[in-house]
């Protein structure tokens, strides 16, 4: 599929922060439920059948990646956005 309307930047590590200030809260907010999520699903993989968690991160991709960021950040509410951004 090829998206001639989306344009992709990539920061530096580490600088987000610096970069946008107010929004770290809802940052950091938004990456707890997203890290939440993602070892929930390790955790069932690894209770439910015999897989390893090895064998988790190497089905994982970025697809399912992008649904996790879309779960997470349907969690982040508007509340947290106003607090930490205005």
């Amino acid at each position: 599929m090829l998206l001639l309307h989306v344009k992709v930047v990539f920061l530096p590590p580490n600088t987000t922060a610096v970069v946008q200030p107010m929004d770290q809260g809802a940052i950091s907010n938004f990456k707890a439920y997203y890290l939440r999520d993602t070892f929930a699903q390790a955790i069932a993989a690894i209770d439910g059948d015999a897989v390893t968690l090895c064998d988790f991160w190497k089905s994982e991709n970025i697809l399912q990646c992008i649904r996790n960021i879309g779960s997470a950040w349907e969690e982040v509410t508007v509340f947290c956005l106003q607090v930490n951004i205005s």
